[in-house]
């Protein structure tokens, strides 16, 4: 379940470094996230997929709690 204090990474794919952050805020379905770098991101909470779990071909790339 995704709250205030959850870790977060977020994967972009191939060529691209994963980013974290620290969901800050939490209301009608979307996570406020403040990433290390600084950078705030709403995200649905729907699109927040745990870590172990894959997309249908198995791809990592998401934005993941940690």
């Amino acid at each position: 379940m995704v709250e205030i204090g959850t870790k977060i990474e977020f994967n972009y794919g191939a060529m691209h470094p994963t980013e974290f952050g620290v969901v800050t805020k939490v209301k009608d379905s979307i996570a406020t996230i403040r990433g290390d770098t600084g950078f705030i991101e709403e995200i649905n909470l729907s699109c927040i997929k745990v870590m172990g779990e894959t997309t249908a071909n198995g791809s990592p790339i998401g934005v993941w709690m940690i």
